[in-house]
């Protein structure tokens, strides 16, 4: 009933989500006409105050059914973690879920999504923009943020300012100066890799690219990348975005990976489902996440492990994660970890593990 109750006031303020702000304002203004209303028509106490209860308990019933007041809307990674050049800013897409009633024993879910990005200084939401299941963040590119768009059987791209959220290249901008790259696109997002401000992809004809933001050649090293992309981000989400480490390494980061999860300190987890989440091969630590017990919703702790003596540094509780996403969404930066567990961001202190910034998903605000 608490947790209900939280929900429900937290409600009552615009938080970035499109379809809660819409039903909102909606809410808001049809009160501020009726307020007008009474004032201009000068109504008796009597009507007046039924007017206002009737309006109340029906803007409720809007708010709760079309605005999500006080009900439940679980979170999960719906892109890796970026930041840009000057680490200020953390960005990622995340999705909600808005239960939208069970028929023959299916519950059907209502997918709400949303780029959000934090300012890591301060904590503050840096800007919100709308988004939708056509949209995936690509990466750091041509200094700013490549998001691919599903347009039916082609792909389409634009570029985002990570500062503000607003295109520095529209679809149609980014068509007419790069027709060549826009012709080999095609609708699937998971075609594209962005490595050390490269793009690298597979076209609509079966051949490798390399894009370097204004030429186009074909490139068969492409396609190792995308191979071995999609095998480490398996167990590692978004490593090569977050490290310098060649991809061709990829054999020697997932060995190491390995080698963690059989060390017996990590072992002694091995009915919580623990994932090595990230790994400092030069330095032989990880990161690794798993459930503080068997039960889904159960909350989720990170530890971090040293090969070199061979023992747990701290460990860190971080709130319950969707169980869609199933492990903890990562952004290593250089001193500090960005984590998406849930419906919370947080940034931790690699060697002491304060919470540096706590910032929520649902709401859009930082957490106190």
């Amino acid at each position: 009933m608490e947790q209900f109750l939280q929900r429900y006031m937290y409600s009552w303020r615009l938080n970035g989500w499109l379809m809660h702000d819409i039903f909102l304002c909606i809410v808001l203004g049809l009160g501020f006409l009726l307020l007008l209303f009474i004032v201009i028509k000068r109504k008796s106490l009597v009507i007046s105050s039924i007017l206002l209860v009737v309006f109340i308990v029906v803007s409720n019933l809007v708010m709760i059914v079309f605005g999500l007041a006080g009900r439940s809307f679980p979170i999960k990674s719906d892109s890796p973690i970026y930041t840009d050049d000057s680490q200020h800013i953390a960005v990622q897409m995340v999705q909600g879920s808005e239960n939208n009633g069970t028929s023959n024993g299916i519950t059907h879910l209502l997918a709400h999504y949303l780029i959000v990005a934090v300012n890591l200084e301060t904590g503050e939401k840096q800007w919100t923009k709308s988004a939708s299941h056509k949209d995936t963040l690509i990466g750091n590119f041509m200094g700013g943020l490549l998001v691919h768009h599903r347009d039916d059987e082609f792909g389409q791209l634009s570029l985002l300012d990570i500062a503000t959220g607003k295109e520095i290249l529209s679809e149609q901008e980014f068509r007419q100066q790069y027709q060549p790259l826009i012709d080999k696109l095609s609708n699937g997002a998971y075609q594209m890799v962005i490595l050390q401000n490269n793009l690298y992809l597979e076209g609509v004809d079966g051949k490798f690219y390399h894009f370097d933001g204004e030429t186009l050649s074909e490139n068969p090293k492409a396609q190792d990348f995308l191979t071995a992309r999609f095998f480490i981000e398996t167990g590692l989400p978004g490593y090569f975005a977050t490290h310098p480490q060649s991809v061709e390494d990829y054999q020697v980061i997932q060995d190491f990976s390995q080698a963690v999860l059989t060390e017996p300190a990590i072992q002694a987890y091995q009915n919580l489902e623990p994932k090595v989440i990230d790994v400092d091969i030069a330095k032989k630590t990880a990161l690794v996440s798993y459930r503080q017990t068997q039960r889904e919703s159960a909350d989720h702790m990170v530890l971090f492990y040293d090969m070199n003596n061979h023992q747990v540094l701290w460990e860190e509780n971080i709130g319950v994660i969707n169980p869609d996403q199933q492990q903890p969404g990562i952004r290593t930066l250089e001193e500090t970890y960005v984590i998406q567990a849930g419906d919370r961001l947080l940034v931790l202190d690699k060697e002491t593990k304060n919470r540096n910034v706590q910032y929520h998903l649902r709401w859009n605000r930082p957490i106190d």
